[in-house]
This record gives C-alpha cells, structure tokens and sequence, in this order.
C-alpha cells in the first residue's frame, strides 16, 4: 500500500476571489454610473458624450475591463 500525499483542493478559494472580482467590478460599475448621471448637461458635453448614450458608454467600459483579464 502506498501513501499519498492529499494536495488541498482550491477550487472554493479561487470560486470566492472570482466572485469577489465581480461584486467590486460591479460596484465599480455602479459608481461610475452615478457619478455620470449625476454631471450636467454641460459636464457630459465636455466630456463628448450626451446624457442618452451613458448607457452605452458603461457597457463598452464593461466589454474593455472584461476583454483586459
């Protein structure tokens, strides 16, 4: 009979940090939507964005954070 060494299994560790990543993202996320809808017309303006495309402007920040891992 021959003895084996059990490695620890780290499957549940790197589950928790992925999901960790994903509750900050969307914070961060969350965040930045507020703080975009929160700004003026003018603000926006400078910025070279209208009020109606802050939606679309989060996802395409999401789509790049998700695209940089």
């Amino acid at each position: 009979m021959e003895l084996r060494m059990q490695l620890p299994n780290f499957e549940p560790l790197q589950a928790m940090s992925d999901w960790l990543a994903r509750a900050i993202a969307r914070r961060r996320a969350r965040h930045q939507a507020l703080q975009l809808k929160a700004m003026s017309e003018h603000e926006l303006h400078d910025l070279g964005i209208g009020r109606s495309e802050i939606p679309a402007v989060l996802v395409a920040a999401a789509d790049a954070r998700r695209k940089d891992r």
